[in-house]
């Protein structure tokens, strides 16, 4: 089990130079940046699991022999015909593929779709965190600006 540092220091972000402060703001737009890449991610994720299960629902009785068209790579496509309903075979990551029944399927990737939601939610939540942090930090810094600037036109004002 991990114990506190006793030794560890907080540091005041008002105690801090100019300077350190932008590299700081830097690092949060850094961050903030990949978090939301991966919450869009996460969202096509998502969305694609979704297309998935509405896809598996639509097999139904009334399609059985129409021709579809089978995709073979992402632009090259074969027309075919849909011979099976009662099962599909589903791309479970990493080269594996498993032959589900229609509604095991379904409920597969309702499944994974609620997985990816969750770990979104999280990430959304990471992220307002950081820009409420971020907003922070930049009224730190604006306030910082103006007290040197003050600070310069008063020097300038006491050399005159």
């Amino acid at each position: 089990m991990a114990t506190a540092n006793p030794k560890t220091q907080t540091i005041s972000l008002e105690d801090m130079p100019l300077p350190q402060l932008h590299k700081l703001k830097a690092q949060f737009e850094e961050e903030i940046g990949e978090l939301t890449t991966a919450f869009t991610q996460m969202k096509q994720a998502q969305a694609t699991f979704r297309e998935c299960k509405s896809c598996v629902e639509s097999m139904t009785a009334d399609n059985m022999d129409k021709t579809i068209m089978v995709p073979l790579t992402n632009s090259l496509y074969v027309p075919g015909k849909l011979s099976n309903i009662d099962s599909v075979v589903v791309d479970a990551g990493t080269g594996y593929y498993i032959e589900k029944s229609v509604g095991d399927a379904a409920q597969y990737y309702d499944a994974k779709a609620e997985f990816v939601q969750g770990n979104a939610k999280k990430i959304q939540e990471t992220i307002e965190q950081k820009q409420t942090s971020f907003r922070g930090l930049l009224e730190i810094i604006q306030f910082k600006m103006t007290q040197q600037q003050r600070q310069q036109q008063q020097q300038q004002a006491a050399s005159k």
